[in-house]
C-alpha cells in the first residue's frame, strides 16, 4: 500500500515539474505576429519606458485641457446669462416691492380719519381726483355733443343686419338716351326721387318716382304727299320745318339692390327693377290748321306701359348720414301702350299718326341712363 502511494507521489512530482519547464518555454518564446511569423523582438529599457509613459501621460493631459477649456467657455455663458436674469429679477423686484409698499401706505392713509403729514400727499390728490371728475361731469353736461371727423367716430346710425333699420332718400337727376328702330334721341331733363330701406347689410329695396321730358322736330310731317301736290304739313305746301313735338314721361318703380361688397366707404351695387309709367305727346305748336280734307293742330297722344330696368352703380358715403351716388342703367318697355288715347283720328289728321308711331318708337327704345344723386340717411 505505501509503495502504491509513494509511486503516486512520483508520478505527480515528474508531472509538474515537466509541467513548469514547458510554460516557461512558452513565456520565454518570441512574440507571433497576425500573419503567423515571429514578431521582431522589440528592446526597450527602464528609461525608454519612462519616456513612453510621459508621452501617454502628457497626450491625457491635452485631452483633458481641452475637455476643461471647452467647460469654461459653456460656464462663462451660462453665467453671463445668470447675471442678466438676476439683474432683471432683482429690478422687477425692487419695483414691485415699492409698489407694494407705496400701495399699503395710501390705504392707510386714506382709512386713518386724522392722517399726519406723510399723508398729505394722498389726500391732497384724492381731492383733486374729485373735483376734476365733477368739472369733467359739468362740461359734458353743458357742451354740444362733438362733431365726428372721421366715419369711425361716428355712431352706426342703425343696425343693418336687421330688416328696415336704415331708411336713405335719394334725389337723382341725369341724362336718358333712347335708341329706337326710327329714332335716337336724349332726353333733356331726367330726375326722380327714391326712397329705400335695408332688409339686410347686403341687400335693400325701394320705390322710385321718376320725371323725363324730351323734345324732337317732326321731319316727317314735311313728307305726306297730298294727290300729288308735293310736301305739306303745318307749315304749307313748301315748309321745310317740322313742328317741334315734346314728350313726357312720369313713372314709378320698385326695384333692389344688391351691395357687391360691405364697407362703411363705397359700397358697388347691382339692381333690377320693374315699373309703370305714363306718357303723353304733342306739338308745341298746335293752333288748329287745314289744308283739303286734312287737319292739323290739336293733336296729342297719351299712353301707359310697363318698364324692365337693369341697374349698376356705387354709393359714395362721405360720412354716417350723407353720400354720394352714380349709377348706369338701361331699360326697356316690356309692354305696348296698355292704354293709348289720341286726341285725332289718323285719317284725317296725319299728324296723329305720326305722334302715335314716335311714342310706340319711344316705349320699345333702348333707354340708356346716367344718373348721379345724393343719399340722405335717416
Amino acid at each position: 500500500m505505501k509503495s502504491k502511494i509513494l509511486l503516486a507521489l512520483a508520478l505527480s512530482l515528474t508531472f509538474a515539474s515537466v509541467y513548469a519547464q514547458s510554460e516557461e518555454r512558452v513565456l520565454n518564446s518570441d512574440p507571433i505576429d497576425v500573419d503567423g511569423y515571429l514578431a521582431e523582438k522589440q528592446v526597450t529599457d527602464h528609461e525608454l519606458e519612462q519616456i513612453r509613459s510621459e508621452i501617454r501621460k502628457q497626450k491625457g493631459e491635452v485631452v483633458l485641457n481641452k475637455e476643461k477649456t471647452k467647460g469654461f467657455k459653456e460656464l462663462s455663458k451660462t453665467t453671463e446669462k445668470l447675471s442678466e436674469t438676476t439683474e432683471e429679477y432683482l429690478d422687477e423686484k425692487k419695483d414691485a416691492q415699492k409698489e407694494i409698499a407705496e400701495y399699503n401706505a395710501k390705504i392707510k392713509c386714506l382709512m386713518e380719519e386724522n392722517p399726519g403729514r406723510d399723508c398729505d400727499k394722498y389726500v391732497k390728490n384724492r381731492k383733486e381726483e374729485k373735483e376734476e371728475v365733477i368739472q369733467e361731469v359739468a362740461v359734458a353736461q353743458a357742451a354740444p355733443a362733438p362733431i365726428a371727423t372721421s366715419m369711425s367716430d361716428m355712431p352706426m346710425s342703425s343696425n343693418l343686419d336687421r330688416p328696415f333699420e336704415e331708411i336713405k332718400m335719394i334725389p337723382v337727376a341725369g341724362t336718358t338716351h333712347y335708341e329706337g328702330e326710327k329714332e335716337s334721341l336724349d332726353a333733356t331733363f331726367n330726375a326722380g326721387l327714391r326712397l329705400e330701406s335695408n332688409i339686410n347689410s347686403r341687400f335693400s329695396m325701394g320705390m322710385a318716382a321718376s320725371y323725363t321730358k324730351l323734345t324732337t322736330e317732326d321731319f316727317g310731317g314735311n313728307t305726306y304727299g297730298l294727290g300729288g301736290l308735293g310736301n305739306t304739313g303745318y307749315y304749307g305746301n313748301f315748309g321745310a320745318q317740322g313742328r317741334e313735338i315734346d314728350f313726357q314721361s312720369m313713372g314709378a318703380e320698385f326695384y333692389g339692390k344688391f351691395f357687391m361688397t360691405n364697407g362703411e366707404r363705397f359700397r358697388p351695387y347691382i339692381g333690377v327693377g320693374v315699373g309703370y309709367n305714363q306718357a303723353s305727346m304733342k306739338y308745341t305748336e298746335n293752333s288748329p290748321y287745314s289744308y283739303g280734307s286734312y287737319n292739323y293742330g290739336g293733336e296729342t297722344y297719351k299712353t301707359s306701359y310697363a318698364t324692365g330696368r337693369a341697374t349698376i352703380g356705387t354709393e359714395i358715403m362721405v360720412t354716417r348720414g350723407f353720400g354720394l351716388m352714380i349709377e348706369g342703367s338701361y331699360m326697356k318697355g316690356i309692354s305696348g301702350g296698355m292704354n293709348s288715347q289720341s286726341s285725332r283720328n289718323t285719317f284725317n289728321n296725319p299728324d296723329q299718326r305720326r305722334l302715335q308711331d314716335l311714342g310706340r318708337d319711344i316705349i320699345n327704345a333702348n333707354a340708356l341712363s346716367i344718373l348721379a344723386g345724393a343719399v340722405v340717411v335717416f
